[in-house]
């Protein structure tokens, strides 16, 4: 018999490894994974483009979409990592019509949100995101908002205060408040397009929160109203 080869062993061993985790993170789009992300890049997306159903995000031809997730009007696609570099997007219907198609520079480690609303070929608001916890005792948020056909002002009390702000940037944050307080924020069409809606949010420590309003028709019926999600980073 031939004498084994300890260093050789090893050395085989160590490139099978590296062979196994390569061909693992190949499409280099993996499930969402925040911490240690130096290194990658992320991306999050929401779809408030009005009467859509099923729409399908795509990374350089690999589907962003995990089994179950609806990306429809009201949908959102949370964060997951991928590689840093230029990438491919682009937003299709299920029978493969393309919305919207574009290419971006993702830089590590930044994470982004595309937040899909107004008419099909319409440009996404793009934002970086903010998702360090904040200290104990405190909670970030922030306000986007996806409404296209109307101006929103927004109202809510803090402590011994007041905020009232026009809603004409599209993100209002991010801020931290004490994560001890509850919100009830007011959103007011100042046009009239719209009735006034009333939101709750009830404080959480250390959490990063994005609440989007965006518009759509009622379940039943042909009015449009505002609607929101509350999204935890």
């Amino acid at each position: 018999m031939f004498p084994r080869n300890k260093n050789l062993l090893a050395i085989v061993l160590l490139c099978f490894s590296v062979f196994i985790q390569s061909c693992a993170k190949d499409d280099g789009l993996n499930p969402e994974n925040l911490d240690g992300r130096d290194g990658f890049s992320g991306i999050a997306a929401f779809n408030a483009i009005e009467g859509t159903s099923k729409l399908e995000l795509f990374v350089d031809g690999k589907l962003v979409n995990k089994d179950g997730e609806d990306f429809s009007t009201g949908g959102y696609l949370s964060h997951r990592t991928l590689f840093p570099g230029k990438r491919s997007l682009e937003l299709k219907t299920g029978k493969g019509a393309v919305l919207y198609a574009t290419e971006k520079v993702f830089q590590s480690p930044k994470m982004y949100s595309y937040f899909f609303f107004g008419e099909y070929k319409r440009e996404p608001l793009v934002t970086e995101d903010d998702v360090i916890k904040p200290d104990p005792g405190k909670m970030k948020l922030r306000l986007v908002n996806l409404v296209s056909d109307s101006k929103l002002k927004l109202d809510f009390k803090y402590l011994t205060s007041t905020i009232s702000h026009n809603l004409e940037d599209r993100v209002f944050g991010l801020n931290e408040y004490a994560s001890k307080e509850d919100f009830t924020f007011k959103i007011t069409s100042t046009d009239q397009k719209y009735e006034d809606i009333e939101i709750h949010l009830d404080g959480k420590d250390r959490s990063v929160i994005s609440v989007v309003l965006y518009s759509d028709l009622q379940v039943e019926g042909d009015k449009k109203v505002i609607k929101y999600k509350i999204l935890e980073l």
